[in-house]
């Protein structure tokens, strides 16, 4: 999944430095929640890694999941139960491309989300292997710095390092 945020731009590029960029796909899900500047930051990112960019939008999913809970939800402020809907619907539309496909899904949760209950269980921290799990977010921010200074055109774009986290 290519949000447009740092810790999956960074993934992703990890993924192309292993990888090669022909094996490797991002998937932008935007949402009712996405902004325009996320889905330009994950174009760029997918952009300058050379990678295949799908999107598949989930607002339809997301409808229909809150429509089937309305009835159960009903009298209740809307909260974490709501919001972590858009990242397990994710989680279910990547892990079925990888079944179909063969693809791995990576996890692109890092460890300061893990650390602190940030990540949703079932949804970001759904793959097959969590490239940056045992990396802090302030260390995420170091390495793509890094990773932009190995090429004379960054990677990651600076709109994507300066980003507050959502």
């Amino acid at each position: 999944a290519l949000s447009g945020g740092i810790d999956s731009s960074l993934v992703a590029a990890v993924a192309v430095d292993a990888l090669g960029n022909e094996n490797v796909m991002g998937i932008a899900m935007p949402s009712r929640f996405s902004s325009e500047g996320s889905l330009l930051d994950a174009m760029a990112v997918a952009e300058n890694l050379g990678i295949e960019l799908r999107s598949i939008p989930i607002e339809d999913s997301f409808s229909t999941f809150l429509e089937t809970l309305g009835a159960h939800f009903k009298g209740t402020e809307w909260g974490a139960a709501e919001e972590n809907l858009q990242s397990r619907i994710r989680s279910n539309l990547i892990m079925a491309l990888s079944n179909k496909f063969g693809r791995m899904v990576l996890a692109t949760g890092n460890k300061s989300e893990m650390a602190t209950g940030y990540a949703t269980i079932y949804g970001d921290m759904a793959g097959g292997f969590a490239v940056i799990k045992d990396v802090p977010k302030t260390l995420v921010y170091t390495l793509s710095e890094y990773r932009n200074g190995l090429e004379p055109t960054p990677m990651i774009p600076q709109s994507v390092l300066v980003k507050p986290p959502s």
